[in-house]
């Protein structure tokens, strides 16, 4: 009996023993885990470990006996009555309030486990504040970067090692028209323009050593057109190259306007310049004519004071001095009505007239002028179908007198023909000549204020040089169009036309 009392003390020593090495080893476990331990029954914490304690800023004793779900800030407090109600062995996440009423994200994860002998669950609680913090500040951060990627007017194009494009952002879609789907994981050589890539290859050798390639090349556009852009490349790690993708579309239309407008400035410049030249001749030019025609009137006036004149010199004197008066007249005239143009003093009239009429007074003042130089003077009206027109007929008939008056003094025993064309969109004049024609240096300048064109053997005409910029000026007046056929030797025709206008 003695013996069996001896053995079962011992059984009893050694289950002591063995009970307190398994509570050693939990508590050595609980003790120095970086987690939160609870074992918890229907919710209650019947058992913590002192990093779970200090996590939520209680006592041991103040822990046990606390229901689970109070710990819970308030919006998450039915998401842990529904893991107590119902335990899972999946982990989930709710904001923890601590003793001193702040706050900490805990996730947490338990599992079903006995306890001397009473059904209970072990909760593992990690504090994951910081964890969620760096993501947050990690997704901010990226947010960021997507928004700076995504609004940066250059297009910006993130490929890996190979070249294959693996982002592209809104600003190069905009460039180019593709879509990111249309582009993505294709090779970068694909937007390049096959003559662009011949003359500037793609050089990811020197992006691999680490250094930048700054060029100006084409791209294609979706609809094939060609643009050209500024492209800053580098390689800032081993596996992506970076690309930023500058559209100079703008800028190269900035630097043509400016190159036109430069160009207008200069052209002008020269004109103002060329104009000052012409003007100063043109004074020089008037003060030789008015000076002709009024010595002569002066002179001749002064021999009429000689009494021994006989009938006959005194008549060749008034028509010299009569003859001078009107050239003197002319060349007022020409100034006078140029100034008025200029000055915007003109005004078109839309009257009923007699075109054949007219034409044929004017024909008849001339006669007597085209006799003198041995011409002929015709008048062609078979391609004129009407006979009475809407216009203004005195502007007509002053470019028509500038005109056959030019004819009529730069010709010399040949012809001059004056016609009119009509048709449903315009009427057209034209006064054709046989005379000496103008050198093809001239044809561009010859409706210039202040110019006479020169012939090399022909002697200056008189004239102020405003007769055809007059012409030109009255017909843009009257909304139409004036220009000359010319062939040195051969003769000029003068044409003008101006829109019909029905009765």
């Amino acid at each position: 009996m003695e013996e069996s009392n001896n053995h079962t003390q011992s059984e009893i020593s050694n289950l002591k023993e063995a009970l307190s090495d398994i509570e050693e080893k939990y508590k050595v476990l609980s003790e120095t885990v970086f987690e939160g331990v609870f074992i918890t029954e229907k919710g209650y914490c019947i058992e913590a470990n002192q990093v779970g304690c200090d996590m939520i800023g209680y006592s041991q004793e103040e822990v046990l006996g606390m229901f689970a779900a109070d710990l819970a800030v308030p919006e998450h407090r039915e998401l842990a009555l529904e893991r107590i109600a119902n335990p899972l062995d999946t982990p989930f996440e709710i904001d923890v309030v601590r003793k001193d009423n702040t706050l900490f994200h805990a996730q947490i994860q338990s599992k079903k486990h006995t306890f001397k002998g009473r059904d209970a669950r072990i909760v593992v609680v990690w504090d994951i504040s910081d964890y969620k913090k760096s993501v947050k500040e990690l997704v901010e951060s990226e947010n960021k970067y997507c928004a700076v990627v995504e609004n940066a007017g250059d297009g910006i194009i993130i490929g890996d090692a190979d070249g294959n494009m693996l982002e592209i952002n809104s600003g190069f879609e905009a460039i180019t028209g593709f879509s990111k789907n249309e582009l993505l994981n294709k090779h970068i050589s694909s937007i390049f323009a096959p003559e662009s890539l011949e003359e500037k290859p793609l050089r990811f050798d020197l992006l691999d050593v680490g250094q930048s390639i700054i060029f100006e090349r084409n791209i294609l556009g979706k609809n094939g057109e060609r643009i050209p852009i500024e492209m800053n490349s580098k390689k800032p790690s081993g596996k992506n190259y970076l690309a930023i993708i500058r559209d100079l579309r703008e800028r190269k239309k900035a630097r043509e306007d400016l190159e036109r407008k430069n160009e207008e400035l200069r052209i002008a410049k020269n004109k103002a310049e060329e104009s000052d030249m012409l003007k100063s001749s043109f004074l020089a030019n008037m003060s030789h004519e008015i000076r002709t025609p009024m010595n002569g009137i002066i002179g001749f006036a002064e021999l009429l004071k000689m009494l021994e004149l006989t009938p006959e010199q005194r008549e060749d004197y008034l028509n010299v001095i009569l003859s001078s008066g009107q050239q003197l007249l002319n060349i007022i005239n020409d100034v006078l009505e140029f100034s008025k143009i200029e000055t915007g003093q003109i005004v078109v009239e839309s009257v009923v007239f007699d075109i054949s009429s007219m034409l044929k007074e004017i024909i008849s003042f001339f006669k007597p002028v085209a006799e003198r130089g041995n011409n002929t003077l015709t008048l062609n009206t078979t391609k004129c179908n009407m006979a009475i027109l809407s216009g203004d007929p005195s502007k007509i008939q002053q470019i028509l007198t500038n005109l056959i008056n030019n004819s009529l003094k730069f010709t010399e025993s040949g012809n001059v023909e004056v016609g009119i064309i009509t048709d449903s969109a315009e009427i057209i004049f034209y006064v054709k000549d046989t005379g000496i024609g103008i050198p093809k240096q001239y044809m561009n300048t010859i409706f210039d204020r202040f110019t006479q064109a020169q012939h090399d053997g022909i002697n200056k005409q008189k004239g102020t040089g405003l007769g055809l910029s007059i012409c030109k000026k009255l017909v843009h007046l009257m909304n139409g169009t004036i220009w000359a056929e010319s062939e040195v030797g051969e003769g000029s025709t003068f044409y003008f036309a101006i829109p019909f206008t029905g009765i």
